[in-house]
């Protein structure tokens, strides 16, 4: 009793607030205008950004939100072909004729706290770069690549070009690399990864291999009974309006515009007259100018037009009403309803009884009525279905209720749990040797669980490994949030194309963590990540959609203050710091070629983290093989590689223990 009353007081405090997120919402938006046109009147050489996502919430100069992808390419560099790639990039138009991605030749400034866009002379050789052969004195192999390529992210960009670079890293062997850090905010406008990669855009996936769906991706469960009661009134609506359209459109009609209607005609064609005028005033308004007299005036062009064409004006409604009272039409309507009932219903009745008798013996013996049109027919298709409806319609009520218990209870009240030093905002990476994707997924069919729990019990051991090698404290469990990026959100290419439509939303794990030293297996720790994954799956499907409609749509930056919200990021992020990214590939065992033909063999992409999340745990699935790419603060230096380095080794322990008999 008492937990209820307690999820019932969170439940009804949220639905008090609700109304204040409305004030909220038209208060930011009219003072976010304002203080946006008063700006642009200081600074007019400065086009500012009029939105905020979260990472811009986050964003200081210390700690920017670069992203980083780096690209192992087979052969010798060639920098001259991306160079042209990049160059026809920049310059590229779109039908209109204006630049398609204008935002690659301009700098992003800072103006009173606001992100802008200033126009800058615009120079690609500041974009692209060569590396030097050496590191410290040594040739670059694959013994010190990652240390070399940590060292380039760690520095930052520069701020008075456009924020994106590329380096070029030849290596002393048969093959070379190719890091490309990009800021956050260029993806927000318009720019997509796959745009800056010069590689082929994948078209298919390859045959006879399925891309497996990660269970962070639908946490949400689509209804089924709902939906299929939707498609199935909206199928018998849409067949009843065109049967009313076919027996009262003037226009599919042109005899009744010949006669004077009765009142039930004329009211039909006035119904139709309506539902025309909002069709046409939907499509048009999308092409003319927004402003409301424009609306108005396209409005009360369309309300003539519609009304002549079907001749629907007050004088035809008195002339309706006078022929429905004449006493011919009298005469005919009282023939009609003799006929109806003296002579319609003692044929048709019969043949009605037997038909139900039919469909209620078919029901009955072969649980299925082949007589859909009859009202046993009816009822046996539609009253399981409306009772499904009504179970997941509860099953939403539910979800509904309990979330705002589930965000206090297992989001806000967790502890800290690794935030033990001042992070310093520049970033570190590594990253591990791959993994066969086959061997993760025969691991994963043998346990009876996903790809994603075997990846995170390899990337638990890591983070345990990690304590043991700075000698802390090892915790029972750590705080993690987790999401899904598939593929198309690196390789995918064109105007179409939003980085926002391949990110899912955000779950939050306790992620247990054992002691190397204890007895304790990584099987049996598994056993116990498998139970909270679940849980949280099913706990946090309301927060998940928050959180994705949050990435798709601001809605979250839209409702709240920035500064409210800054502070709860912040706040929330010490007790999650640690963010874990699974990059799924939907094309299994393809490689991706560069556009002059040379096989890229691995993909690595990092996540930055931001705020006071100190580490950022990346799974990348690429072609046939699987690598975890970390990047951290550079205060984690130089203990980070460790939380990378085992994975390999941790997932193939896992698959000699599934296989190993009892």
């Amino acid at each position: 009793m008492f937990d209820f009353l307690v999820t019932l007081s969170l439940f009804n405090l949220t639905v008090l607030l609700l109304p204040f997120l409305v004030v909220s919402y038209f208060g930011l938006k009219t003072f976010h205008s304002i203080w946006i046109s008063v700006i642009s009147l200081l600074h007019p050489d400065v086009e500012f950004v009029n939105y905020s996502t979260v990472r811009i919430l986050l964003d200081t100069h210390r700690n920017q939100g670069i992203i980083s992808v780096l690209l192992g390419v087979k052969g010798k560099d060639n920098s001259e072909a991306i160079k042209r790639h990049l160059q026809e990039l920049v310059k590229r138009r779109d039908k209109s004729g204006n630049l398609a991605f204008p935002r690659l030749q301009q700098s992003l400034t800072t103006r009173y706290g606001t992100y802008g866009w200033q126009r800058r002379k615009f120079d690609l050789d500041q974009h692209v770069s060569v590396a030097k052969f050496t590191y410290k004195g040594r040739a670059i192999t694959d013994f010190n690549i990652q240390a070399y390529v940590s060292d380039i992210v760690a520095k930052y960009l520069p701020t008075e070009i456009s924020p994106w670079q590329v380096v070029i890293i030849p290596t002393s062997d048969d093959n070379h690399y190719i890091l490309f850090k990009i800021h956050h905010i260029l993806l927000s406008e318009g720019v997509n990864v796959g745009d800056l990669l010069p590689l082929i855009p994948p078209t298919r996936v390859s045959t006879g291999q399925i891309p497996s769906k990660s269970p962070i991706v639908d946490v949400l469960k689509k209804p089924v009974a709902l939906t299929n009661l939707k498609d199935k009134l909206a199928d018998e609506i849409s067949n009843f309006w065109n049967e009313f359209i076919n027996a009262y459109e003037p226009l599919e009609r042109p005899e009744l515009l010949k006669e004077v209607p009765t009142v039930s005609q004329f009211l039909a064609i006035t119904v139709i007259t309506v539902i025309s005028i909002i069709r046409e005033c939907r499509r048009g308004f999308r092409v003319i100018k927004p402003d409301i007299f424009s609306k108005l005036r396209y409005f009360l062009l369309t309300l003539n037009s519609e009304m002549g064409k079907r001749h629907v004006s007050l004088r035809n409604f008195y002339k309706s009403v006078m022929r429905s009272l004449s006493l011919s039409n009298v005469c005919k309507v009282a023939f009609n309803a003799f006929w109806f009932i003296m002579v319609s219903i003692p044929i048709r009745l019969p043949i009605i009884l037997y038909s139900e008798s039919l469909a209620f013996y078919s029901c009955l013996r072969l649980n299925y009525c082949p007589y859909p049109h009859t009202l046993i027919g009816i009822l046996y298709y539609y009253i399981p279905l409306v009772y499904k409806s009504l179970l997941e319609l509860l099953e939403m009520i539910k979800i509904i209720f309990l979330a705002p218990r589930t965000v206090v209870q297992d989001i806000l009240l967790q502890e800290e749990s690794l935030q033990t030093i001042t992070l310093c905002g520049r970033k570190a990476v590594a990253w591990s040797d791959p993994v066969k994707t086959e061997v993760i997924k025969r691991t994963a069919r043998k346990l009876g669980i996903s790809d994603t729990e075997v990846s995170l019990s390899a990337c638990a051991m890591g983070i345990s490994k990690y304590f043991a090698q700075i000698n802390d404290s090892v915790p029972n469990d750590v705080p993690v949030t987790m999401r899904n990026i598939n593929s198309q959100y690196l390789f995918a290419t064109g105007p179409n194309i939003k980085p926002a439509d391949s990110v899912s939303g955000i779950i939050c794990l306790n992620l247990p963590i054992i002691d190397l030293k204890s007895d304790k297996s990584q099987l049996d720790n598994l056993k116990e990540l498998e139970t909270r994954f679940r849980t949280s799956i099913e706990n946090q499907g309301l927060s998940h959609l928050l959180t994705l409609l949050q990435t798709k749509f601001g809605i979250l930056t839209k409702f709240l203050p920035s500064f409210l919200l800054s502070v709860y990021l912040k706040f929330l992020s010490r007790k999650y710091a640690v963010t874990l990214t699974e990059v799924s590939n939907r094309y299994p065992n393809m490689s991706q070629r560069t556009l002059w033909g040379q096989e890229v063999f691995t993909v690595v992409y990092w996540r930055p983290p931001q705020a006071n999340t100190s580490i950022s745990l990346c799974i990348n699935e690429y072609a046939d093989h699987v690598r975890l790419g970390v990047m951290c603060d550079a205060q984690l230096v130089p203990h980070h590689p460790v939380l990378a380095r085992g994975y390999p080794e941790f997932v193939k322990d896992l698959a000699k223990a599934v296989s190993s008999p009892l």
